[in-house]
């Protein structure tokens, strides 16, 4: 079950700067303090929302990931995208009145959770927060016809290594490399792949040296050589 942490303070937040609220001066921060978001805590694999509910709030992840999945009416889904800190979703309440997917955290996560009517009228008073929402849906919006062009052009091999070094690239390096908590199938739901192709593609590239897993932990040791031999297959 989610817990509530507390209130958010946009001026001491850790990932203001990743947020919509980045642009924003600190003064015009200082005025809106009464909008305090609620702080929210979930567990791998809880809902945050489901599909079809009312839409309500829009969400800020804080820390972790989450998974934005989209269900047929026979119970198969795809995982649409991969939200990490920073990033605004369930946002889709602005154009209907319930959500498009449901949200499901990969880890254990935090997350700023604020109602629809107070963002309405945040972005409607500041333009700083008008643009940074607009630029938002820009961004997904080539994200999403990115991922219709991997899956309409791109082979099998293409798409995996693709999706690994983007991630790799995107990701926050640590000693034991980038996070990476993405089940095979899961990787498999977001290329439209079998979890068998993903796992004798990784398993083939990890015995040829290109990566290297840890813990949960994806390391790229040779990018050229990875392109090379998903572009052979």
């Amino acid at each position: 079950m989610s817990s509530v942490k507390g209130k958010g303070h946009c001026l001491s937040c850790p990932i203001r700067h990743l947020s919509i609220f980045a642009e924003l001066p600190a003064e015009r921060l200082q005025q809106i303090q009464h909008f305090q978001p609620a702080v929210l805590q979930y567990q791998a694999g809880e809902t945050i929302y489901h599909q079809g509910a009312s839409a309500k709030s829009a969400y800020t992840l804080r820390k972790g990931m989450v998974k934005l999945t989209k269900s047929l009416a026979n119970g198969r889904t795809q995982i649409i995208r991969v939200v990490s800190a920073g990033e605004l979703f369930g946002f889709d309440g602005f154009a209907d009145e319930h959500y498009s997917h449901s949200a499901t955290p990969l880890s254990s996560i935090e997350l700023c959770r604020l109602p629809f009517a107070d963002l309405a009228q945040l972005k409607k008073q500041y333009a700083e927060i008008d643009t940074a929402m607009t630029q938002r849906w820009l961004q997904y919006l080539r994200a999403a016809e990115n991922q219709m062009l991997a899956l309409g052009v791109m082979k099998a091999p293409e798409r995996l290594a693709s999706f690994l070094v983007n991630w790799y690239e995107s990701g926050h390096l640590s000693s034991e490399g980038v996070a990476l908590p993405l089940a095979r199938g899961e990787i498999g739901e977001l290329l439209g792949l079998t979890i068998e192709t993903v796992s004798r593609f990784i398993s083939e590239w990890k015995r040829q040296g290109f990566i290297s897993e840890t813990k949960g932990h994806l390391n790229l040791l040779d990018k050229a050589g990875l392109l090379r031999a998903a572009c052979s297959d």
